[in-house]
């Protein structure tokens, strides 16, 4: 495959759009900090096998983010951004590759270009390219899978699925069996249902391919259940995968709508023209349209029939919604079109960038003002394209456009923002105290990794109204951390241990109908954290 000579630009460009703001952005509870202390523990332990959190092994994911992540704080150190960057990485990576694979099959660089434009502005893509998770990982090696097993499925490229195999294996290191099992459902329903051609289901089981996927895929998985024997089996595939496909992790999302939901937001700018691409493309249904539509709506399909629901789930679906988007967008721009079709691509954005300066009013920080000047500027230029039929630039200044308006969202709104769903700032005060610390109702794992101290979890007590739909029992044992209950924190309290408590803000109203609230004091308030001192006390002065 010819590079093309767009490629290399979009990777740099695209990789400057994600890595900017990263310096902003402190790590993230619950999720983010996860990943960025077991890599962290990783390069300290020395042990680059058997991930591992407080100290003790756990299974939640295989080795692959870990190993990315611990490879850039070798590299750079162990900071915030480094932790970024695989996620940063493979986003530029997506975003090039996307393109170079649409233009060199179909030879058309302005389907490509669009192709992958659309997928590197979308919104849930932008915001995925800047954290520390594994998804755009998993995209990467989704899209390897999914276009190499095209080429060898149906346009019968000789190491095609070979090829695709291997990506898969890369992708069950990355985040399980998933990366094999839904490519492998989607492939069979395209080949067999859709097509029904016994040939491309007969070229799905490549047996050269199939060994190589054993052979990527199979020493790590081998190497954890000699190490670890039935824990692994018990944690990784029993509760971080059987359990969690088949008992809800958050019951309160389960509603046969939420992904539904989650397309329409997460696809902004470009949700109108990538539902008007479904809609036409139905009419020639070209083999590439009907693969992306099972991809796309397959994905959707197969996390719905999931007990547990979560926002990132589908995200890989945003590849083939973005080739469906590039079509929307050339049905839109052809000469002759009424006018109001330019609506489909002019409208999402406007609503998306007016969501932006609506936003701002709600957080008491940043200089917004630059962002009202810049969108109104740029609804004026959307207008004015859509009514003057310039409709090569309506999709330049949706791209270009949100680009901009993006940057500046994540420097003056997200940094201030992310800062609050963390614990970077009653690090100094944790850093100066001597005594045992715990959290209440909840837990900071960020706090842990910017401290090196171990955090203790007080559980909740039976007394606090709890309104949200109850989960199985089962998801407790992903909690690794040191846990008491309120009676035996009391005890330590009454021994004269020297502890510092920490609240959360949304668990303050909790709190005070413990039996604790009224045997402490308040020491200070940073952040989003309510932060208590019982029996001993720090050099830094705390500020009510």
């Amino acid at each position: 495959m010819k590079l093309q000579r767009l490629t290399p630009i979009l990777f740099f460009v695209s990789m400057l759009f994600f890595v900017g703001g990263n310096t902003f952005l402190p790590l993230t509870d619950p999720v983010e900090s996860n990943y960025a202390l077991t890599a962290k523990e990783m390069v300290e332990s020395g042990n680059w096998l058997s991930p591992q959190i407080y100290g003790q092994f756990w299974y939640d994911k295989p080795i692959m983010i870990y190993w990315l992540i611990a490879l850039c704080y070798k590299i750079f150190g162990i900071v915030d951004w480094a932790a970024r960057l695989p996620s940063a990485f493979f986003g530029a990576l997506s975003v090039a590759t996307l393109y170079q694979v649409i233009a060199s099959s179909s030879g058309r660089w302005l389907i490509g270009l669009i192709s992958a434009t659309i997928m590197g502005t979308s919104l849930m893509f932008w915001a995925v390219a800047h954290g520390i998770i594994t998804d755009m990982v998993l995209l990467y090696m989704t899209l390897g899978t999914m276009v190499y097993a095209y080429k060898g499925m149906v346009m019968g490229t000789k190491y095609g699925m070979t090829i695709a195999y291997v990506f898969a294996a890369l992708g069950v290191l990355t985040k399980g069996p998933v990366a094999i099992v839904l490519p492998g459902l989607i492939l069979l329903i395209y080949a067999g249902l859709i097509m029904r051609s016994w040939t491309m289901v007969k070229r799905i089981f490549d047996w050269k391919g199939i060994v190589l996927f054993f052979a990527v895929a199979a020493p790590w998985y081998i190497y954890m259940y000699s190490t670890h024997g039935q824990a692994f089996i018990d944690g990784f595939l029993g509760l971080h995968n059987v359990t969690r496909a088949t008992q809800s992790e958050h019951p309160e999302d389960n509603h046969w709508w939420y992904y539904i939901a989650i397309f329409l937001g997460a696809q902004l700018p470009w949700t109108g023209v990538i539902i008007y691409g479904m809609v036409k493309g139905w009419k020639r249904q070209h083999p590439g349209y009907l693969y992306n539509m099972v991809w796309g709506i397959g994905t959707v399909v197969f996390y719905t029939l999931m007990a547990t629901k979560y926002p990132l789930y589908t995200f890989i679906s945003l590849i083939p919604f973005s080739i469906l988007g590039a079509i929307g967008v050339m049905k839109c721009i052809r000469p002759g079109l009424p006018r109001r079709y330019g609506w489909i691509i002019a409208g999402p954005t406007i609503l998306l960038w007016i969501a932006y300066c609506v936003g701002s009013f709600f957080v008491p920080w940043g200089f917004w003002l630059l962002l009202y000047v810049l969108v109104v500027m740029l609804i004026i230029g959307l207008v004015y394209a859509l009514y003057n039929n310039n409709r090569y630039m309506m999709p330049a200044l949706a791209a270009v456009g949100t680009l901009l308006v993006s940057a500046l969202v994540i420097n003056e709104g997200i940094g201030p923002l992310v800062v609050q769903r963390s614990a970077v700032m009653i690090t100094p005060i944790v850093d100066q105290f001597n005594g045992k610390v715990y959290y209440y109702d909840g837990y900071s794992t960020s706090l842990v990794f910017y401290t090196g101290k171990d955090v203790v979890k007080i559980n909740a007590e039976s007394h606090i109204p709890d309104k949200k739909i109850k989960r199985s029992a089962e998801w407790d044992k992903k909690y690794l951390m040191e846990q008491v209950d309120e009676q035996e924190f009391m005890k330590a309290m009454e021994r004269g241990e020297q502890m510092m408590l920490i609240v959360g803000k949304r668990n303050v109203p909790n709190f005070e109908a413990s039996p604790i609230f009224g045997k402490v004091t308040l020491f200070s308030v940073e952040g989003a954290n309510h932060v208590y001192i019982i029996n001993g006390k720090t050099s830094i002065s705390g500020t009510n």
